[in-house]
């Protein structure tokens, strides 16, 4: 890995800054991550980038893909729509904080928590790679997003059920408040 700093002055015949000095800086290699600051330097707008790059050559873009497979394919149909929730939340939070979405959490704890739906901070540190610090940053955010209804536990769930409530067909809607 490596870092790499790019700065672009604005050119007013483009109307925007020049990308081929980025697909030169680029080069071929992943962007694990980038940084942005735009800045005036006499009276003339500057964009500097500041880029995380891996070892691996990129994939057409310049960014990362995923090596191993998406999570969100074991997941019951049931479940993808809280793990992709659960996934904006978790991005939508990482750059509100300033940092990389895997520095919040996980796809594969993401998909977990959409699997077990957890009810409690106790449930959320039963998963794997979650714990004190992950339940005071987050984990009122992540409970408040699990649903007031749970689909039917799944073949897979453990003899307490996985804490999803079965309803003989009809649904049941809970009057408390979170």
């Amino acid at each position: 890995m490596d870092v790499r700093v790019i700065t672009l002055r604005y050119q007013e015949g483009l109307q925007g800054f020049p990308e081929e000095a980025l697909r030169r800086a680029i080069s071929g290699r992943e962007v694990l991550e980038a940084r942005e600051h735009f800045f005036m330097h006499g009276n003339v707008p500057h964009l500097a980038l500041t880029l995380l790059m891996g070892d691996a050559p990129a994939d057409g873009d310049g960014f990362r893909r995923r090596a191993g497979p998406d999570p969100e394919d074991g997941l019951e149909e049931a479940r993808r729509p809280l793990y992709r929730d659960l996934k904006r939340w978790r991005n939508d939070r990482a750059r509100a904080d300033g940092k990389p979405a895997y520095a919040v959490a996980r796809n594969a704890q993401l998909a977990e928590i959409a699997r077990l739906v957890p009810r409690s901070l106790a449930g959320l540190k039963e998963i794997e790679g979650i714990g004190e610090a992950f339940c005071r940053d987050y984990g009122a955010e992540v409970l408040g997003l699990m649903p007031d209804v749970t689909a039917p536990a799944p073949e897979k769930a453990g003899p307490d059920g996985g804490g999803a409530d079965e309803t003989d067909g009809e649904i049941m809607e809970s009057n408390e408040s979170r």
